[in-house]
């Protein structure tokens, strides 16, 4: 097993150049032991890391080159499942993980900035700073719209260690938020209030996303905020930006989305991936209407305009549905798409015949108009 997981990782390393395999193989050991050392994580970087160049770069691998790569990913692939399934039944089965990781969501649930979680058995800083990342996405509101930064210590035992095995007696986490309780229920506050004053019991998904998509881009101005990324004394990357503030960034928009479409009972979940434009990562939103997934992204609905004619009274209001349920292939035309097992496939396409808006000469004042 150990064997055959260092060729293919080898083999997929070498075809893109590269060479950071660091396994050491040993064959005379336990099924248990291997188990428990067996490391498949530089393969499912490389293997994560040829499928994004492939998707992304066609032009960069072709011909005889790109056959090879797209054989030694299918063999990865098949790899990985025999590892995780040999993993599975000979590894061990300590519950530490569950552990930690419940402490850690009941202190995150509370906002605490500072606690101590109880490991008590053998990790490391790494392991550590995975689960508590682990566990900060299960709620991908809080992660992209709460969450700032962490930082782990551990109190090791060297009394319990082992040679290559670190005893952890406990974890020390300090995290940074972007937004305190208190914004965030104001938020909360809000939200409710505006769904109900605004979604009917009658409308359909389509109305639903469609209010609530104009609502956001008409409120919000893209604001990278100032040199702590905040705008207006909220964090650039919270809805608060939206709302109390002087606009956000991305994660603003897409949170608040979030936040307004599932208090509607809109079904919706995230996407991310980078500008093909500007290189730069970015966030937005896929919605579930009439049991089909479509992207939504109000950041880039939301554009800066230029109207040098004169002055605009309600340019606020200005509104395009260039992203508005649109399928992915549509999307890939301006970005990349992240791979992500909690992202449905938005497969499907829709011609919503919405226009965006104009500016008039009204009465002798320019305005915006939503025909």
């Amino acid at each position: 097993m150990k064997r055959k997981l260092l060729t293919l990782s080898l083999s997929l390393a070498m075809a893109f150049g590269w060479c950071s395999m660091n396994i050491n193989p040993a064959y005379a050991i336990s099924n248990e032991e291997l188990a428990e050392n067996l490391d498949p994580s530089p393969l499912e970087y490389q293997v994560a890391a040829a499928k994004y160049l492939l998707k992304n770069f066609p032009r960069t691998v072709s011909g005889q080159t790109r056959v090879k790569i797209q054989r030694l990913l299918a063999e990865s692939e098949e790899i990985l499942k025999e590892v995780y399934e040999f993993k599975s039944k000979y590894g061990p089965k300590d519950n530490t993980n569950i552990r930690v990781k419940n402490q850690i969501k009941a202190n995150l649930d509370k906002r605490n900035e500072k606690f101590v979680v109880n490991v008590n058995s053998y990790s490391n800083n790494k392991q550590l700073t995975d689960w508590f990342l682990e566990t900060a996405k299960e709620d991908w509101y809080f992660y992209y719209s709460m969450y700032d930064k962490a930082n782990v210590s551990t109190k090791y035992n060297p009394n319990k260690s082992k040679a290559g095995k670190v005893y952890v007696d406990s974890a020390t986490y300090t995290v940074i938020y972007r937004e305190g309780n208190e914004s965030e229920r104001m938020v909360e506050d809000f939200a409710n209030q505006w769904v109900s004053e605004n979604i009917s019991p009658s409308d359909s998904d389509y109305q639903k996303a469609l209010k609530i998509h104009d609502f956001i881009v008409k409120r919000n101005f893209y604001n990278r905020g100032d040199s702590n990324d905040m705008s207006g004394g909220y964090s650039i990357h919270h809805p608060s930006s939206i709302l109390f503030g002087n606009g956000g960034v991305c994660n603003a928009y897409a949170t608040l989305f979030d936040k307004l479409g599932t208090k509607a009972g809109l079904d919706v979940r995230y996407a991310t991936g980078f500008s093909k434009k500007t290189g730069e990562a970015h966030i937005w939103n896929m919605v579930k209407i009439d049991g089909y997934w479509f992207n939504i992204d109000t950041t880039w609905d939301d554009p800066t305009i230029t109207f040098s004619d004169g002055y605009v009274e309600n340019i606020e209001d200005f509104v395009i549905y260039d992203y508005f349920l649109k399928s992915d292939r549509e999307m890939e035309a301006s970005r990349s798409i992240d791979e992500d097992i909690n992202r449905p496939k938005g497969n499907s396409t829709i011609n919503t015949g919405l226009k965006k808006s104009v500016i008039r000469e009204i009465d002798g004042k320019y305005r915006v108009v939503n025909d």
